[in-house]
């Protein structure tokens, strides 16, 4: 949205209160997310600038935020492109255009959304609402617009979506094809993929596999799981049970033994009991996941989810502190066996003062002494490790 604004004339600014009106872009997958849109909704309409809200919020909940702000303009997901048709466009050169969108906003990477929708009917997501079946993108726009990313310097292209392995299941292609043309795009660069649901992996599981083997990929998979138990699996209607997850995991991790698995656990869904947990927890065990994202349960309206009983949140929360740190602890042991480790890394930004952050092969972050070049590829020598962070040597101990 930023970037189409800037083509069609218009000023991104980073103060708020320097603008002439403003567009909020919308999530609402949990309560406690859009507790925080409202907040913001309410904040704005209270300018009394032009507001335009965007995103989930916009399409699942319109009710809601005209009530909130009467006078909003309202754009769903799917209609993204029209933000900048809503505001008095000026005029301006593309010279000067392209130079802000490359170096002004600061931007390191590149986030190019594949894909709206997903193929899942889960019975507490409300993004489902919002976002509606897939619509993919079109093959040769993507890579045209990688091309033009990776033309300015760009290194690190982040493909999104809310089930990147959702691709193409309208066209009748598949994110293995999409990353085999985005792969061959000349320049050294490197490719993220985004959130990719078990559902869709496994009819593509062999290619996408296959794909990954390309050393422009990183060789990082979020596969998110949601909980260990196949009973909580069948009342959320994911449509996979965990034996379906785990050879996912082991397909992967055959050709790529130190792949970063990162998933997601739901827990304190209806029905969740001290077992279903207790299942969860052995399948991070089992697993050895780097990276969990756990969520409580959130009933969102409208979602069938949101009708039934769920646990209570004492409870719920006593369950995150297991969960939390058996992933902790796990974390942990894997990124201490790296150290002493000689790595190759591209640096992705500047961290604190004096450090550059750093992305490995397989997408761990390392910390490395020194304000390094933005986009640069070099060796480091792990010296130590946290649960979140590598840690580099200092250039003399490289």
């Amino acid at each position: 949205m930023q970037s189409l604004l800037l083509r069609q004339g218009h000023d991104v600014l980073a103060a708020e209160s320097d603008a002439d009106a403003h567009l909020l872009v919308t999530c609402t997958v949990i309560e406690r997310t859009e507790r925080d849109m409202v907040r913001r909704i309410r904040a704005l309409a209270a300018t009394g600038k032009p507001l335009v809200v965007a995103g989930c919020m916009a399409a699942a909940q319109p009710r809601a935020v005209r009530a909130l702000a009467p006078n909003a303009y309202l754009v769903s997901p799917r209609k993204w492109t029209q933000v900048a048709a809503l505001f008095e466009a000026d005029t301006a050169c593309a010279e000067q255009v392209r130079d802000a969108e490359a170096t002004g906003l600061g931007y390191h990477d590149a986030i190019v959304p594949i894909a709206q929708g997903c193929v899942g009917r889960c019975t507490y997501c409300i993004t489902r609402i919002a976002r509606g079946r897939v619509t993919s993108y079109a093959r040769d726009d993507l890579v045209a617009e990688v091309c033009r990313h990776v033309e300015r310097g760009v290194r690190e292209i982040k493909l999104t979506g809310q089930d990147t392995a959702a691709w193409g299941v309208d066209t009748g292609e598949t994110l293995a094809d999409l990353l085999a043309a985005v792969t061959a795009i000349p320049g050294e660069f490197r490719i993220r993929v985004g959130m990719a649901d078990p559902l869709a992996v496994l009819p593509i599981l062999d290619g996408l596999v296959a794909a990954y083997r390309h050393e422009k990929v990183f060789k990082f998979l979020h596969l998110p799981v949601q909980s260990g138990d196949d009973g909580i699996l069948e009342r959320m209607k994911r449509d996979y049970a965990v034996a379906d997850f785990e050879r996912i995991v082991r397909a992967f991790r055959r050709p790529f033994p130190e792949l970063t698995l990162s998933t997601d656990v739901i827990l304190g869904f209806p029905g969740e009991t001290e077992e279903t947990v207790a299942a969860t927890v052995d399948l991070i065990e089992r697993v050895r996941p780097d990276i969990v994202n756990v969520t409580r349960f959130s009933p969102r309206a409208g979602t069938p989810a949101s009708e039934w009983k769920a646990p209570v949140g004492w409870r719920v929360k006593e369950w995150s502190r297991r969960v939390v740190a058996a992933k902790t602890r796990i974390r942990r042991a894997i990124n201490e066996a790296l150290v002493g480790r000689t790595m190759r890394v591209l640096t992705t930004e500047q961290g604190k003062p004096g450090t550059t952050l750093a992305r490995t092969d397989t997408y761990k972050q390392v910390v490395i002494p020194g304000e390094r070049g933005i986009g640069e590829f070099m060796d480091v020598r792990i010296a130590r490790a946290s649960d979140i962070d590598l840690y580099a040597a200092p250039a003399s101990g490289l």
